[in-house]
């Protein structure tokens, strides 16, 4: 389930090609200093995730490094960024990773300190200073249109180079010398064996239903508040999905999930659509209805999982006018069917740019017109009518809100422990 996580980022075109070339360059920077190269991969891939979470009112399409420089300062005596804060505690709620790597969260946060504010000893802290050179040699790369010898890089650090440990400094050296290193790192920007990089990587784990939730809350997390008029779609569909589903005894475990990753193609959805205030032109309304193609690729490495088509076949109508395959209603299931009524219903219970927030009674007339008109299935839709006429509570739907107060609290636990260990023995040793 992290590969859902990992695709996502990749589809994100800079952001990806600067997560796995940090990605991959700290694993080999670690191996070097005979640190788990592992560890480092999967720290530098998901380094920046913070910076496509919309945060404190700013919303990020791809990297953009102006903001970087001139905004994203860190906040504190210590060097932690608003990115990386949210980046750490993003990947701290993903309880199957910090249970293999029990310091991935912590190598994160500190990925733009200084090495003046880490210890040497502590491995948590060369990981983040591992990070922090391999971001730094990735942005080199991105940023230069011609392709860099190893005297470019060696030239392009020495500015830099108080910001690492020495013997951190002399391995990224080492690394980047390496003919094999550089071109891996420029066929990850060409787009070539990035598959292939990401795969030496993989590790087969069996997930429970809480690891696939906990993958699925996140990254529903991060694409819904993109929009502040999507803000909770994505677990709003799912508990409705699951609700339909357990009023008939149904497993609804399947729902859930599916209503959680439905949307994870709208990572690639421009902000300005998301947002735009009035009629999409018809090619922003192409570019809207592209992300469940998006879910489609993202997701379909399970598509044997039961819940996979119900995902990917949300905008399909019974009537054969949907997207993207036009599918008609016999050629889907009641899950199927039950998916489209819990995002159709979750789309006109929420505000839009161009419209406000309907009552639940509201948005079931809408339903009740599309089953009239034949484009919805009646099955779920009767089961939701019972559900909304029946004293179920639609208000009790919120999941960011929730989050937004575990951010802060992550912030200020995180910033008071490094403060408490403050003191840090900072002498220079090798690995």
């Amino acid at each position: 389930m992290i590969d859902i996580l990992i695709k996502s980022i990749m589809f994100v075109h800079n952001f990806g090609v600067h997560s796995l070339q940090t990605a991959f360059l700290s694993s080999r920077i670690a191996q070097a200093l005979q640190l788990d190269p592992t560890e480092a991969f999967y720290s530098g891939i998901f380094h920046d995730i913070g910076m496509i979470t919309p945060h404190n009112g700013i919303v990020l399409d791809d990297v953009n490094y102006r903001y970087i420089t001139n905004r994203d300062l860190a906040s504190n005596e210590i060097g932690i960024n608003e990115h990386a804060l949210m980046s750490s505690f993003e990947i701290s709620k993903l309880s199957k990773l910090t249970k293999i790597f029990p310091d991935i969260s912590s190598n994160i946060l500190l990925h733009h300190a200084l090495a003046k504010h880490l210890n040497s000893s502590q491995k948590s802290d060369v990981m983040a200073n591992i990070i922090s050179i391999a971001d730094v040699m990735s942005l080199y790369m991105i940023n230069n249109q011609e392709e860099m010898s190893f005297e470019d890089f060696k030239t392009s650090l020495w500015s830099t180079k108080d910001k690492y440990f020495d013997f951190v400094y002399d391995a990224a050296l080492a690394t980047i010398k390496e003919d094999y290193t550089r071109w891996i790192l420029y066929d990850i920007k060409s787009g070539n064996n990035r598959e292939h990089v990401i795969n030496n990587f993989t590790f087969n784990e069996k997930y429970s239903f809480e690891d696939v939730i906990e993958i699925g809350s996140i990254l529903s997390y991060i694409i819904d508040s993109k929009s502040s008029f999507t803000r909770d779609h994505s677990w709003r569909v799912a508990r409705i999905a699951s609700a339909i589903a357990k009023e008939i005894m149904l497993d609804d475990a399947d729902f859930f999930i599916a209503g959680l990753f439905h949307d994870i193609g709208k990572i690639v959805t421009p902000i300005k659509i998301l947002e735009k205030k009035g009629k999409l032109s018809e090619r922003e309304m192409n570019v809207m209805r592209k992300h469940v193609y998006y879910s489609y690729l993202i997701l379909f490495n399970h598509k044997d999982e039961p819940w996979f088509l119900p995902a990917v076949r949300h905008q399909e109508r019974i009537d054969g006018s949907g997207y993207p395959l036009r599918l008609t209603g016999d050629k889907m299931t009641f899950k199927d069917k039950t998916l489209q009524v819990a995002d159709y219903f979750a789309a006109v219970l929420e505000p839009r740019p161009y419209r406000s927030a309907n009552s639940p009674e509201q948005a079931y007339e809408e339903i009740a017109k599309a089953v009239s008109n034949g484009v919805l299935d009646k099955s779920p839709a009767n089961i939701l009518k019972g559900l909304v006429f029946g004293g179920y509570n639609f208000s009790n739907l919120d999941f960011t809100s929730q989050i937004q107060i575990e951010i802060s609290n992550f912030e200020e636990s995180v910033v008071r422990k490094r403060t408490k260990d403050g003191s840090k023995d900072n002498s220079i040793e090798a690995s």
